[in-house]
């Protein structure tokens, strides 16, 4: 009995081994959509380039530590904004279209910045390569005066959004 129990156990260590050695810390590559007037991109840019921690990511997510390569102005051409713009909407088939997409491109997900009719809130969205719907957004204010979204405001409502890349 005790040799089959040994056995055993080395057969669910090896089976488990490329699991435990993926697991840990991973930071995200990430596309950002912005569908308003820019204060979306102008926004992230800021909160990238200023080097903002992002605390809510390592109380909310064991995995994820940060956006590694954001892609905000040059987005790679492969990835079709009017695709995610219908998934945000509830179309089920341009969301799988942009799953695949973001998998082509090798990226964690992305992000879509999109005001509501009044354009007083903006929505982020966030949409992951694993799954084929936007799982997650958070609303935030739209500063008046072409002022940007604060940093730890945007940090909190894109970790909200991240859920769907955890």
């Amino acid at each position: 009995m005790k040799p089959i129990t040994a056995n055993t156990l080395v057969s669910l260590a090896l089976c488990f081994a490329p699991m435990i050695a993926l697991a840990g810390s991973k930071p995200l590559s990430v596309a950002f959509f912005d569908f308003s007037t820019g204060v979306g991109k102008a926004s992230f840019k800021a909160l990238r380039s200023s080097g903002f921690e992002h605390p809510c990511w390592s109380e909310s997510f064991v995995e994820i530590t940060g956006i590694q390569t954001a892609y905000i102005e040059k987005v790679p051409p492969l990835l079709q904004r009017n695709l995610l713009l219908g998934a945000v909407r509830g179309d089920a088939k341009a969301a799988e279209q942009f799953r695949q997409q973001l998998e082509q491109m090798d990226l964690n997900g992305a992000y879509a910045f999109v005001p509501d009719p009044s354009g007083h809130y903006g929505v982020i969205y966030g949409i992951g390569y694993q799954s084929i719907a936007v799982t997650s957004s958070a609303s935030i204010a739209i500063p008046d005066g072409g002022k940007l979204i604060s940093n730890n405001v945007l940090s909190k409502r894109l970790c909200e959004a991240s859920k769907s890349m955890d």
